[in-house]
C-alpha cells in the first residue's frame, strides 16, 4: 500500500479564440482602462457555441495521462469538477467518460467552485493512501463564456471570465520525501449568496426550477457582491497560505512556488503583499486568461511545470477560494 500520493502528471486545454477587454467592449458598456485597472484582465479565451465543458477537458484529460507516461485504461477513478455543466443531470463527469473512452470505472462529479482541484486532490490523496485506487484522474473544465451577462449587474464579473480546461493525474509515491504533504479544507455556507445564481432552483417557493420570469429578471445569471468576494478572497487565502506553513512547520524559505487561484490581478497583488510572498514565488497568469474559475489553478500548475517554473524537487503550494464561500490549500513536493 502507497504511503503517499503525488502529481504524476498535469495537462491543459485553451480555446484558441482569443478575446481582448476592447472584445468584450463590443458585448457591453465597460472599457479597457476599467477592466485593467480593476481587475487586471487584458485578454481571455472563449469557446466556439458548439464546445462544452467536457470538450475542452478531454484534451486536458489526454495531457495529462501522457504527462504521466499511462494509457487511459490505466485510469480507475475520474473526478471532474465544473460549474458550466454540458447538461443539467447527470453530471458532467459522466458524459466526459464516454468521450475519454474510459472502462467502467467510477466517476465522482463534484462542485467545489474555483477549489475544484484542491478538493480533488485531497479525495485522491485519500482513496490512494487507502489502497482502494492507483491512477487518480482530476479534471476541472469551464466554459464561463456561455454565462456572460453584460448588463449593469452583471457585468462585474463579466469583464473576469475566461474559459479553459486543466487536469492532473494523481497516483502513488514510492519516495517517502515526494508527493502531497497537506490539503487542508474549508468552507462557510452563510455566505453562499455573496456569488451565485438564483435559477433554476428549487428554492424560489414554485412549482418549476425555471421559468419565463426568471430569465427576464436576469435570475440566470452569476450575482456578486464584489466587496464581500474579494474581501474574503484576500483574507482567505492569506489564511491558506499560513494555515498551511503552521501545519506542516514550513515558511516561504522553504518553498519554491506559490500557485494561486487566478480570481483577479488585484486580489492577488493584495495577498502578495499580505503575506509577504518574496519575489519570483509566485505564479500569474490572469492577466493573459482571465478567471476560468476551476480551471485556473490546474491550468496555471500545468504552465508553471511547462515553463520550467515548478521543476521535479520543488516544494509547491497551490491555494484556492471561491464561491460558497469554499478556500482549500494543497502543499506538494514535485
Amino acid at each position: 500500500m502507497a504511503t503517499a500520493s503525488r502529481i504524476m502528471g498535469t495537462g491543459h486545454y485553451l480555446p484558441e479564440k482569443v478575446v481582448t477587454n476592447f472584445d468584450v467592449m463590443k458585448m457591453m458598456e465597460t472599457s479597457d482602462e476599467f477592466i485593467v485597472t480593476r481587475t487586471g484582465v487584458r485578454q481571455r479565451r472563449h469557446a466556439e457555441a458548439d464546445v462544452s465543458a467536457t470538450d475542452l477537458a478531454v484534451h486536458a484529460c489526454r495531457a495529462a495521462v501522457a504527462d504521466a507516461g499511462l494509457e487511459m485504461d490505466r485510469i480507475d477513478l475520474l473526478i471532474m469538477n465544473t460549474i458550466t455543466p454540458d447538461h443539467a443531470d447527470p453530471g458532467s463527469g459522466f458524459f466526459l467518460h464516454g468521450k475519454l473512452g474510459l472502462t467502467p470505472i467510477p466517476v465522482l462529479d463534484i462542485k467545489q467552485q474555483c477549489a475544484g482541484l484542491i478538493y480533488g486532490m485531497s479525495l485522491a490523496d485519500h482513496f490512494i493512501k487507502a489502497g482502494t485506487y492507483k491512477h487518480i484522474l482530476i479534471v476541472c473544465s469551464e466554459v464561463l463564456s456561455k454565462r456572460i451577462d453584460g448588463s449593469y449587474d452583471g457585468r462585474n464579473i463579466a469583464i473576469l471570465l475566461g474559459d479553459g480546461a486543466g487536469a492532473a493525474v494523481v497516483g502513488p509515491a514510492e519516495d517517502p520525501e515526494v508527493g502531497i504533504k497537506s490539503t487542508i479544507l474549508h468552507a462557510d455556507g452563510l455566505a453562499a449568496k455573496a456569488l451565485y445564481t438564483e435559477a433554476p432552483g428549487t428554492a424560489q417557493n414554485k412549482m418549476c426550477t425555471i421559468d419565463k420570469d426568471d430569465i427576464d429578471a436576469g435570475r440566470v445569471h452569476f450575482r456578486m457582491d464584489g466587496k464581500a468576494v474579494f474581501e474574503n478572497g484576500v483574507g482567505r487565502m492569506s489564511e491558506a497560505v499560513l494555515e498551511s506553513f503552521e501545519v506542516n512547520g514550513i515558511n516561504f524559505d522553504d518553498v519554491d512556488m506559490l500557485i494561486p487561484h487566478q480570481a483577479n490581478l488585484r486580489m492577488l497583488e493584495t495577498i502578495v503583499e499580505k503575506v509577504g510572498v518574496p519575489e519570483g514565488k509566485v505564479f500569474v497568469n490572469v492577466e493573459e486568461y482571465g478567471n476560468m474559475a476551476s480551471a485556473c489553478l490546474p491550468i496555471a500548475l500545468d504552465q508553471a511545470r511547462k515553463q520550467g517554473k515548478v521543476n521535479p524537487g520543488d516544494l509547491v503550494l497551490l491555494v484556492a477560494f471561491g464561491s460558497g464561500f469554499v478556500w482549500a490549500s494543497a502543499l506538494m513536493r514535485m
